[in-house]
Formats: structure tokens, C-alpha cells, sequence
């Protein structure tokens, strides 16, 4: 928020108790006889008394002071229709100075930072041209010689980061748009995108690698194994794509744009998980479900095979294969992440099933593309390995940085911290140290040996800083400086984007403040050009009566402290006798974040806005950006620590802030936050009477092999099949009687399946427990389609949570009155 408003108390009315009995005394003296003065003081004490009954009134009715209270209220269908979306930096920078762009009304063009000037290379009348052909433009990109742009359009989703689309190409220099191919111009492809010289362009094509050496080349088929569902080659298959390479693809070029690596998965092996597609009621023809299939890995289950090759652009030779290096020999392992280091060196970071130890190899070409260990980090025998940031190598690639568990900060443990290695020697070296987590790493600048990276700080991890860092090449080493600490108090969650020679840097601003986007001059920081300062977005702000921010830290277990954010209802005075209902959103997942300087307007920003709800955000034990201590308090242990501190928090704040409603306490959440939100429930200690869980995890013997075992392990009875049994929800179902609890799940939910609620929802009816469920036919993981409804059927849960819990309370007053009334 751009101004917190300011909290008004009120004045506390009171009579004091012995000046009342004065006054009674006065107007009862002389019973048997006329008291006109006494009389005269009794109607004037009661008009007093009821000047001041009115005047407390008046000052305890929320919404009399302070503008906020007065403006219009955040609306349900604001929120679910993004009004409170932001724009952010939707540039590529394609030199040291320039970086291509769509504007508002479609057209494409170049900014050069130089200048400050544009260039239109597709005018926004092309753009207006394509739709009247029925070209819905989803994505584009600028060959290397900027010669052409590649378009996709007829976008089909297929799961968090895969789709499908056709594909057009546009020649700037005629003007001259059509098909990527003429002969088939509505073939959906599942990637495409070009090379890093000229305008060569690699695609897959039903599970195979393509590559066209310019435009209008011959396509040479790369792979010929592909199998829908099975074999996938140049594309993830879908835990690859989940939860390791977060991406729709998986080819890497070199730099010189002369080789190309892919990796190849066979899902051969690996169990399937069959779900239901409905279609639509208005099809006469549709009158059997289909049956989909999806292979996925579950916990302890087969998970697939891949293979990482090499194919030479320049001949037409054979694809040669990357061998993993031999201490990976006999065992199952991932990869995380493949990168050129050169153009005849390959970088493949390995990791072992179990997630407890990684290396960083090197694969030369001159060695037959054996992989050779260089670095090899492990866990410390109680938490996991993750080098899941990306490894940035110098330009000569004598070296390269890692974010990496850094020395232990006493009692505090250990931070995430930059590490530089040294090629030659695999030795490392911290560039950062101290008492705060580095996010990610941004940028090297080899001329200048300075390295940028976005971190928090010191007792502040919800911030977002780009700092830059000098390597160990550099006459002052280790010696860092903010880019962002005092250029704005409203920017505190910040990331940044550099141009090919670190000249210029392009900064989203997100936060707490509306966001905006700078271009800067790295070498003195200023300001070239100011992009956008989503003006929409402040004057809808500066309209709605915005909840007020409260941050606390609360102590929970283990001598840690919570983060904790309260949304405020606008029309809340601190110390009020009024006393508002509670939701408490949690996610909980390891190493997630949900109290941050980040600016959101959410659903829960509607419910304290509108509603008058106190929505709350806690951050407790498990959650990231706090050091690798309290980070791996969950290991092994799913459904303990981070769901604990949930409820400690929730009694904390009902016992020491006067405006939360203790009897009117629920919490919700999604996913994972699913399964944290009905644990909570079910915890025999709860504070909270309602609860609701959005597509949970119910029992982590069903959910992925990758996400589950990182954190849980094996599920084998040798390893940890007693926490998977602990953490089950169902197991628990008894403990949800006499509560509300609402369960939603989509039936074609590819991630956490619909078969997870099922089972809850079985687990329930035996138990004997009455619960409310909300399915959605055909809907995935996020209920894209259903927004609107979805948060329509929880807010009228939670009405009937809270309302009917002021009921009982009242039939509780009722009975106790009738009780001394007798």
C-alpha cells in the first residue's frame, strides 16, 4: 500500500463507580418528602448519562472517521477479474542497448536505451490485421538478425508450462506475414524458437526435434523415438516440467549456435494415472466420459528415464550422448539443469533420488562428452540439497557462482549465500556472508568482475534487493553494493533484468507501493527512462477503502519467531469492543514465502475490505528466506512443525489482540496449503472451528516423487513410512466432527490428483462427519474456468461459519439469561 492509513483509537466512556453512588445518594435522600433539588440532579445525571451513552456509540461505530472508511469496497468481481493486476518489465533485451516489446494496442517495437527512442518493427494495423484473419497472437520473438518474428497463436495449454500452437512467421523487412508452413498452416507445434545466430529456428513436432537452419531451410528431424505420452524428446515430460526444469522446454544451444543439447525422457517404465474428461453437456454426441491418461511418478514409484544429447548443427553426423559422471554410476539420479560453459563444454548439475547430494560436472566434447565431476555439495544429514538457482560461468569459463548453504551463523545456522568456484580447481569461495538469504543470482559483469544478485536482508526476509558483489578477480573482493536499499520506501521487492553488456538494467519495482518499471544506467544508477507507473492501478487504489496493514512476530516453538501479517477491515480501531471473524490463509510448503513487501490485492483483501474479516498471513517454521535452520524443521516430518505454528499463532493472536473473535476463527488454503489448512482442522489443539482445503494433498503416498521425497524421503518402512502415515489427513477424519470444513477439487487436476479428495471425502462419510464438497468437472490444478464461483461458494461458507457460530453464542446467552432468570 502507498499510505497506511492512520489506526484512530476511540475514547473509553466510563463513569466512575464512586461518583455514581454519590449521585444516587443525593437523589434518594428524604423519601418521604419532595426533593426537588435532588430530584432536579436525578433527570440531570440522566441526561448526562445518556449524552454519554450516545456519545460512545458514535465513537465506537466503525466508518465515522478517517477518509479510507469512507470509500467504495474492494469487490469479489474486481479481484477475480484482475483489475488489481499490475504490469511488469515484458522486455527482451537483444543488445547492450535495446530490448524488443508489445505495447497496449499490440504493436512491436524496439527500445533504445541510448536515446530513449522506439522503433516499431510490426505496427499495431498488422496486429489489427491478424485479428481480423482470426490470428489470437499469444507470444512472440525477434530472430537473432532481427529479420523476422516468430508467432504463435491457436495456444492449447496442456499442463503448467507445455501447450500447443501454430505458428507464424512475419518479415520485417516486407511486411509480409504467413504461416511458418504454408502447406500446413494450422499444425500445432509444442515448441519453437529460434537460434542465437541469424535466423535458425529448432521445434518439436509430436514428441521430435527439428531444426531449420534459417527460414527457409529443409527441416532436419533430429529424433524419430518420439511417442505421445511416452517418449519425449527436446519437451519434459510432466514431473520434469513440475517440479525440476519449470519450463515448456529442454534444449540448450551453444553460444556459437553450431551445437544443440536435448535431453530425451522415456516414461516407459513409469505407473499411469487415468482421470475422467466429461465434455461439454451441450454435445448430443457426448455421451461417454473420456478416459485421459498421464504418466506420473509417484512417492517410492518408478520415475523416468532420460538421456542428454548433443547433435553437431554443422554435419550430419550421429546425436552423441552425455555420460553422467561415475559417481552417479549404479544409482538413480536427476538433472537440473544443462548450460553451456563454452562452446565445446557442456555444465550438467546431477542430483542423487534421494535430493541429498548434487554435483556440477563439466562434459567436453574432446572427451567423448564424459562427464567429469567438479563440485559436489551434501546435505549435512538433516535437510536436502538445492541448486535449483541458476549456475551463472564467466564469459572465459574459468569460473562460476552458485548460491550455496553458507558457514554457520551461530545459534542462527547456516544462510544461502553467493559462492564463486574455480573451474580449474573446484574450489569454492563466498562472495556474501551474514545473518540473510540471497535469492537468485542475476548477472556477471566479466569486465568490471562484479556479480549482481537479488537478496533479502538482515531481519528482513520478506525484502527484495539487486546488489552487486566484486569476485575474487577484483582489486577489493567481496565488496558489495545496494542498488536499491534508498531509492524509494515504497520499493522494497525488487528484480531486475540486464542488457547484454550490463550497461543498462531494466528494475521492477513491486512493492509495497503500486509497481513500476525504471530503466537505469548500471554505472551511477540513474534513471534513463521511467516505463510504466501503472497509473490505473493507483487511481483504483486511491478510490477503495484498502485494508490496513499490521506486521507482528510471534513466538512459536524451537526459540523462533513468526512472521505474521494482519489485513486489517478499514472501519477496525485497535482497542474497540467490536470484535471481527478471522480467515488465516496458509500454504506451509518448505521454503515458500507468504509475508513478503510484494504488493498483492487479493481474495483476502476483498474479505477485510468488504467483509470486515481480519485475513491473516503466517510465516513459521519450514517457510524460506530465514536460513537452512529453521527451514528443515519439516524434514521428514510433513504436517507437523508448519501446521503447529498455524494454530500457535491463531491463540496468540485471539488471546492478546482485543478486535480478533476468538469463536470465529477459520483458515484456508490451496494445495499444499490444502493439506495444511484440514490438518490444522483436525489438530486436537485447534483454535479453529471452520476450514477450507482447495485441491489438498491428502496423503503424500500420492502425490509426486520428486516434490515428496525431497522433503519426506522414502516411503519404504525401512525409511519413513511411518510420517507418511502420521501425516495422512484421513486418518484423522474422526477429529473433524462438530466442525465446518468445505472440500473443492477439480476432476482433471494433472498435479494434485482428484483422487486425494476422494479419498478424504470417503475417509469423512465413514467417520460419520458432515462437510460441504465443491466439484468442478473438467477444471485443473489452478480452476481457472471457475474463479468467480470458486470464491462465491467459499464466501458463502464462511458466512454460514460465522454467522452461525454468532448463533450458538447467542442461544448460549439466551439459555444462560432463561437459567438465572428461573
Amino acid at each position: 500500500m502507498s499510505h497506511h492509513p492512520e489506526r484512530h483509537g476511540y475514547t473509553r466512556v466510563q463513569i466512575d463507580e464512586n461518583q455514581a453512588l454519590n449521585l444516587e445518594e443525593l437523589a434518594a435522600s428524604g423519601p418521604d418528602q419532595k426533593n426537588w433539588r435532588g430530584i432536579g440532579i436525578a433527570l440531570l445525571v440522566i441526561v448526562v448519562v445518556c449524552a454519554l451513552i450516545v456519545a460512545a456509540i458514535v465513537l465506537l461505530t466503525p466508518g465515522d472517521k478517517g477518509s479510507n472508511v469512507n470509500k467504495s469496497r474492494i469487490t469479489l468481481e474486481e479481484v477475480v477479474k484482475g483489475q488489481f493486476s499490475y504490469r511488469r518489465f515484458n522486455g527482451t533485451w537483444i543488445s547492450d542497448h535495446e530490448f524488443v516489446f508489445q505495447d497496449a494496442y499490440g504493436a512491436i517495437g524496439i527500445y533504445d536505451a541510448t536515446n530513449n527512442s522506439e522503433q516499431v518493427i510490426m505496427s499495431n494495423t498488422t496486429f489489427r490485421r491478424m485479428h481480423r484473419r482470426q490470428y489470437s497472437i499469444s507470444q512472440y520473438s525477434l530472430s537473432a538478425d532481427k529479420q523476422y518474428l516468430l508467432l504463435s497463436h491457436k495456444y492449447e495449454r496442456i499442463f503448467r508450462y507445455t501447450y500447443k500452437a501454430a505458428f507464424l512467421l512475419y518479415n520485417i523487412t516486407n511486411d509480409y506475414l504467413a504461416p511458418l508452413f504454408p502447406k500446413t498452416p494450422d499444425l500445432l507445434l509444442q515448441y519453437a524458437a529460434w537460434g542465437p545466430t541469424g535466423n535458425q529456428l529448432v521445434y518439436v513436432l509430436d514428441n521430435d526435434v527439428y531444426y531449420m537452419s534459417d527460414v527457409n531451410a529443409k527441416p532436419r528431424q533430429l529424433t524419430k523415438t518420439g511417442i505421445d505420452g511416452i517418449i519425449f524428446n527436446g519437451i519434459p515430460d510432466w514431473v520434469y516440467e513440475e517440479e525440476i526444469l519449470s519450463t515448456n522446454n529442454a534444449l540448450w544451444w551453444s553460444k556459437d549456435g553450431k551445437k544443440l543439447s536435448f535431453a530425451s525422457f522415456n516414461d516407459t517404465d513409469v505407473d499411469i494415472l487415468q482421470y475422467p474428461h466429461y465434455g461439454s453437456y451441450n454435445d448430443v454426441d457426448n455421451v461417454y466420459p473420456e478416459l485421459m491418461t498421464l504418466r506420473y511418478p509417484k512417492a517410492g514409484k518408478t520415475n523416468p528415464n532420460f538421456t542428454i544429447w548433443v547433435a553437431d548443427l554443422t554435419t550430419t553426423k550421429e546425436l552423441s550422448k552425455v555420460q553422467p559422471p561415475k559417481e552417479y554410476n549404479n544409482i538413480e539420479f536427476y538433472f537440473t539443469e544443462v548450460q553451456w560453459s563454452g562452446n565445446d563444454v557442456l555444465s550438467v548439475v546431477w542430483l542423487k533420488r534421494a535430493q541429498n547430494s548434487s554435483i556440477v560436472s563439466l562434459c567436453h566434447e574432446n572427451d567423448s562428452w564424459m562427464c567429469k565431476k567438479n563440485y559436489q555439495e551434501d546435505s549435512l544429514g538433516h535437510g536436502w540439497v538445492d541448486l535449483s538457482t541458476k549456475t551463472i560461468f564467466s564469459a572465459d569459463g574459468r569460473k562460476y557462482f552458485l548460491r550455496l548453504p553458507g558457514p554457520a551463523e551461530g545459534q542462527f545456522g547456516r544462510f544461502r549465500h553467493i559462492a564463486e568456484i574455480d573451474v580449474k580447481t573446484g574450489s569454492k569461495t563466498f562472495l556474501t556472508s551474514g545473518k540473510f538469504d540471497t535469492a537468485y543470482i542475476v548477472a556477471h559483469d566479466e569486465s568490471k568482475h562484479l556479480l549482481y544478485y537479488i537478496t533479502t536482508l538482515e531481519s528482513k526476509p520478506g525484502e527484495r534487493h539487486l546488489f552487486s558483489v566484486a569476485d575474487n578477480s577484483h582489486p577489493k573482493p567481496r565488496q558489495t553494493t545496494c542498488f536499491t536499499c534508498d531509492i524509494h520506501p515504497e520499493c522494497l521487492y525488487n528484480d531486475a533484468s540486464f542488457s547484454r553488456n550490463l550497461t543498462y538494467y531494466a528494475l521492477d519495482c513491486l512493492g509495497p507501493g503500486i509497481p513500476r518499471v525504471e530503466i537505469r544506467s548500471t554505472a551511477n544508477n540513474k534513471i534513463v527512462s521511467l516505463l510504466d507507473t501503472n497509473t490505473e492501478l493507483q487511481e483504483l487504489v486511491d478510490r477503495k477503502a484498502m485494508p490496513v496493514i499490521k506486521n507482528l512476530q510471534v513466538p512459536i516453538d524451537g526459540n523462533y519467531f513468526a512472521n505474521v501479517r494482519l489485513y486489517l477491515p478499514p472501519v477496525l480501531k485497535e482497542y474497540e469492543i467490536t470484535k471481527y471473524p478471522v480467515l488465516v490463509e496458509v500454504y506451509g510448503g518448505p521454503g515458500t514465502q507468504m509475508v513478503t513487501e510484494k504488493f498483492s490485492v487479493n481474495w483476502g483483501s476483498y474479505l477485510a475490505s468488504k467483509k470486515n474479516v481480519v485475513y491473516v498471513n503466517i510465516d513459521g517454521r519450514g517457510s524460506g528466506y530465514q536460513g537452512d535452520k529453521i527451514l528443515h524443521e519439516l524434514y521428514r516430518q510433513l504436517g507437523t512443525v508448519e501446521v503447529f505454528d498455524q494454530i500457535s499463532v491463531a491463540s496468540y493472536l485471539k488471546e492478546q489482540l482485543s478486535y480478533i473473535d476468538g469463536k470465529r476463527m477459520a483458515i484456508f488454503g490451496w494445495s499444499y496449503g490444502g493439506f495444511a489448512s484440514a490438518s490444522a482442522l483436525a489438530d486436537e489443539e485447534t483454535v479453529f472451528s471452520c476450514a477450507i482445503s482447495v485441491a489438498p494433498v491428502t496423503s503424500w503416498l500420492y502425490y509426486d516423487s520428486v516434490y515428496t521425497e525431497r522433503y519426506m524421503q522414502s516411503p519404504s518402512p525401512k525409511d519413513n513410512l511411518v510420517n507418511y502415515e502420521k501425516s495422512d489427513v484421513m486418518s484423522k477424519a474422526s477429529n473433524f466432527k462438530g466442525k465446518k470444513y468445505l472440500l473443492v477439487h477439480g476432476t482433471a487436476d494433472d498435479n494434485v490428483h482428484w483422487q486425494q479428495s476422494m479419498m478424504l471425502a470417503k475417509a469423512l462419510t465413514d467417520a460419520g462427519v458432515i462437510y460441504r464438497m465443491q466439484v468442478y468437472p473438467d477444471e485443473n490444478h489452478g480452476l481457472g474456468h471457475v474463479k468467480l464461483h470458486l470464491y462465491q461458494t467459499m464466501d458463502d461458507f464462511l458466512n454460514h461459519c460465522y454467522n452461525e457460530n454468532l448463533k450458538e453464542d447467542s442461544s448460549i446467552l439466551q439459555s444462560a439469561s432463561s437459567d438465572s432468570d428461573r
